[in-house]
């Protein structure tokens, strides 16, 4: 039986809710007939993946996957027979909707209210043709919305009449809003009802949006004559039944891996109270029905009006294209296990890994690093593209293997920040850290210290005198962010100069780290860079004409094979820097702050012996690390300890796995301020040729502003009730730290 599980509860680990069995999807035979292959089907597909990069929905990465995987398909078999010009506009909604439905699945968009407020800005372009009137979204800031505006929306709503285009309204906002009652029912660990569930699963899915989509695209208006309108509509939801029920069939194995409850499967299995293989057969029995009552009514078309537009092989092509994608696309087949019968797939949750998407690795990665190292160190992860290494030899190995390439950050980051020192290899690589080194060690580094302090003493005494405060605004996030500022030579004195770059930072990190590929990131972060390079050009400038000590100046001189660097370089590495050089030293920051208070005896041992704060922050990095896995990419084969990772893969090396592998550390999940070469195993700035440029600067200043933090306030701990909680996945650390002084 599934339990109660709701995506992202944090007391539900995955290995609580995987079957004890494998399962058996069978095999859902229609009997429709398909549409017929369209000859612009590569046409299509190039101008809906050049459409969806122009716009920002999707990156070079994006574009990659779509163009190598059969994600399209469908799209391009909805078409029918619409003529090539409206085909495009229906496979565009059909890859704005595949978006849409990952970003809602995958994370923190839906949270928040912001989901609800995209809606009421699509409802208010549909109904008037301006969204969000009250300016709440700025269609600037999301492309999911800016492209509904500028192009999408204006064209839809000639292809039909306004009787049309109301319909294709009202399911359009139905399908947004059943989305939205999800999320929301997911977030408050609602059930549901199988009554319940059937009419928002309808809805949900969009299939009733998309036939009025297809039935533009065709130029057939099926609700001409108001005697067809009851027997058509419910010939449509009949088939939207179908498709919906057969893609949660399908989908079982990926949603009960990323916790997600509300599938068809598990909501017979909760309500029923029966147990897995029951509750597949009962869901494969329920399209079996709904396809008998679709051919029941399809009967009765001899009793209407006969035209094309009414005509129920349309219908049928679609469900069977739909069905036919959902059984054998990548996306929900994410392992499968040789099966004795042949109709039927068998799959074995335990061989199926956690996918990066899943908003438990945000929540609380550790048990599923724990599976994944147990059973599955090196894998395949399907909906990122990505191979996992969770063991900590295999993660060594894959860094500092000379077959392992920063090329993957060409897709990564290179549209933000072109061809810099973390996209390099090899010759080119070694140039450019070795002109960016001397920065940050030595003379350069003993310079840096009395401006950590003067930042750390200036942020304690503007805490002076306040009860209680909140660490994370008042201190971690500030330090790193005016530190690297004086490194450049950039103002950041004033709250709004801190404040300013902090937001800079944030979106830059943001980006860089979006794996999931959120349209959001990656056209907020262009437009971010924008900002920051605006406001970096006239510091450039004045350094170019009176040159001081500072990073900005140095880069400006610097000469790699005689030649100075271009100022793309100059502008790409005061970004880099700047990003980098905040986020995961804020983290750490935090984590070490978190250790200090919360673990039994850590901070007397280290007020009574400051230099133990070396050993808490070793040990706060093997433990807590901000930055929870790093990307490299396999020029060949490579052959790890743990398995092979194939030549052009993607890989995914799960640092705050690695340091906690059992198998190098003793009791990995405590913390231990004793330990001592064990620390220096950890992979919290890498390894190898890559490893953190900035790795002493960051320890130095979150030692010394740790050491001021509780010789300043040694009474310093956590206000009443609080409990500090690490969020997150790129930076993980808490977003609050309430204190007493």
């Amino acid at each position: 039986m599934f339990p109660a599980h709701s995506e992202g509860d944090p007391g539900t680990s995955h290995s609580d809710y995987l079957p004890p069995a494998p399962l058996i999807i069978p095999e859902i035979r229609l009997p429709f007939a398909g549409p017929p292959p369209r000859s612009d089907s590569d046409q299509l597909r190039t101008h809906a993946l050049a459409w969806a990069q122009q716009y920002g929905l999707i990156g070079r990465r994006g574009a990659h996957r779509l163009s190598t995987t059969a994600l399209l398909e469908l799209g391009i078999a909805l078409c029918g027979r619409a003529p090539t010009h409206r085909a495009e506009i229906l496979v565009c909604w059909y890859l704005w909707a595949l978006t849409l439905d990952d970003r809602i699945d995958d994370g923190p968009w839906a949270e928040n209210g912001a989901l609800d407020r995209f809606i009421s800005a699509v409802q208010d372009l549909t109904e008037s043709g301006a969204a969000d009137p009250s300016g709440e979204i700025s269609q600037f800031d999301d492309p999911m919305l800016a492209v509904l505006v500028d192009d999408l929306w204006p064209r839809t709503k000639c292809l039909g009449g306004k009787r049309w285009q109301h319909r294709l309204e009202r399911h359009l906002i139905q399908h947004l809003r059943a989305q939205a009652t999800l999320v929301r029912m997911r977030d408050t660990h609602t059930g549901l009802t199988l009554a319940e569930y059937l009419p928002l699963r309808r809805d949900s899915f969009g299939a009733l949006f998309f036939f009025d989509l297809i039935d533009a695209a065709e130029t057939l208006d099926p609700y001409e004559h108001s005697v067809d309108i009851e027997w058509w509509s419910t010939l449509r939801e009949h088939g939207a039944d179908i498709i919906a029920w057969t893609n949660d069939i399908h989908s079982i194995a990926k949603d009960v891996v990323c916790g997600e409850r509300f599938n068809l499967v598990s909501i017979l299995a909760d309500t029923a109270g029966t147990d897995w293989p029951i509750a597949i057969e009962s869901a494969h029995r329920m399209v079996n029905t709904a396809v008998a009552q679709f051919t029941a009514v399809a009967a009765q078309h001899k009793n209407h009006r006969s035209c094309a537009a009414t005509d129920p092989n349309r219908l049928r092509q679609v469900v069977r294209a739909a069905c036919d994608w959902h059984g054998n696309v990548s996306r929900y087949h994410l392992h499968t296990a040789d099966s004795t019968a042949q109709d039927n797939r068998q799959v074995d949750l335990t061989l199926t890994p956690p996918t990066l998407k899943s908003r438990q690795f945000e929540i609380d990665p550790y048990p599923l690093y724990e599976r994944l190292r147990t059973t599955l160190p090196i894998v395949y992860d399907e909906p990122t593209d990505v191979w996992l290494v969770s063991r900590h030899v295999d993660v060594k190995a894959a860094l500092t293997h000379p077959g392992a390439s920063n090329n993957n950050y060409t897709w990564q980051i290179g549209p933000l920040l072109g061809h810099t020192i973390v996209t390099m290899d090899g010759c080119e690589h070694a140039q450019h850290r070795a002109l960016l080194s001397p920065s940050f060690r030595n003379k350069a580094l003993a310079a840096l210290e009395a401006s950590i302090t003067s930042v750390a003493t200036d942020l304690l005494t503007h805490m002076r005198g306040q009860p209680q405060v909140d660490l994370i605004a008042d201190f971690t996030a500030a330090l790193p962010v005016r530190v690297m500022a004086h490194v450049l030579g950039l103002p950041a004195e004033t709250r709004e100069e801190v404040e300013r770059l902090k937001s800079w930072c944030a979106i830059g990190f943001a980006y860089m780290g979006n794996y999931r590929q959120d349209p959001a990131l990656l056209t907020g972060g262009l437009s971010n860079r924008d900002s920051f390079y605006d406001f970096l050009q006239p510091h450039i400038d004045a350094r170019r004409a009176a040159p001081t000590d500072d990073l900005i100046s140095q880069l400006l001189a610097a000469r790699i094979d005689g030649q100075p660097l271009s100022e793309t370089f100059v502008r790409s590495y005061c970004a880099i820097l700047m990003t980098a050089g905040s986020e995961t030293s804020h983290g750490a920051l935090a984590n070490l702050i978190v250790n200090l208070l919360s673990e039994p005896g850590v901070k007397d041992a280290v007020m009574a012996n400051p230099d133990l704060m070396d050993n808490a922050l070793a040990e706060t990095l093997r433990r807590n690390p901000p930055l929870q896995l790093v990307l490299r990419e396999a020029r060949e084969s490579l052959e790890l300890p743990s398995g092979t990772v194939p030549s052009g893969a993607t890989l995914a090396c799960l640092i705050g796995s690695a340091n906690r592998d059992p198998d190098q550390f003793t009791d990995p999940d405590a913390f231990n301020l004793s330990r001592t070469d064990q620390a220096t195993s950890h992979f919290a700035f890498g390894a190898g040729r890559h490893f953190c440029l900035g790795s002493m600067l960051a320890r130095m200043e979150i030692t010394i502003s740790a050491r001021m933090l509780l010789q300043t306030f040694p009474n310093v701990r956590w206000a009443p009730g609080f409990q500090p909680t690490e969020r997150g996945f790129l930076n993980r650390c808490p977003d609050r730290l309430e204190v007493l002084l």
